[in-house]
């Protein structure tokens, strides 16, 4: 498969086609284990895309940012810094609104 571009909204990724496929128990837990293992770097290139997916996805999604966003995680100003601008300038407005959902409850 190949590597998206690494642009702010890529949606092409590797990381987000595996989201948009993953229908099985085994292919969601895949999926989740990729995202926490996914180097920062390219997390955050992935975000637009991720922060697209259908809700089910959308909410593993979630559930693996809650982690890396805790107190004192290395990862966490990058990533709220990411979705602040994700939250301001994403064309997809699903994006925007789950962007600013997220940083109005980050340790929910």
């Amino acid at each position: 498969m190949p590597i998206g571009d690494g642009g702010p909204d890529d949606s092409g990724s590797t990381l987000v086609q595996s989201g948009k496929a993953a229908l099985t128990f085994t292919e969601m837990a895949a999926f989740v284990h990729d995202i926490e293992a996914r180097p920062l770097a390219r997390l955050l290139s992935d975000m637009g895309g991720l922060m697209a997916l259908p809700d089910a996805k959308h909410q593993l999604v979630v559930m693996v940012l809650r982690k890396k966003v805790r107190p004192g995680v290395a990862e966490r100003e990058a990533i709220l810094g990411r979705l602040r601008e994700l939250q301001a300038g994403a064309p997809d407005a699903v994006v925007r609104q789950r962007a600013e959902a997220f940083l109005a409850k980050p340790a929910e």
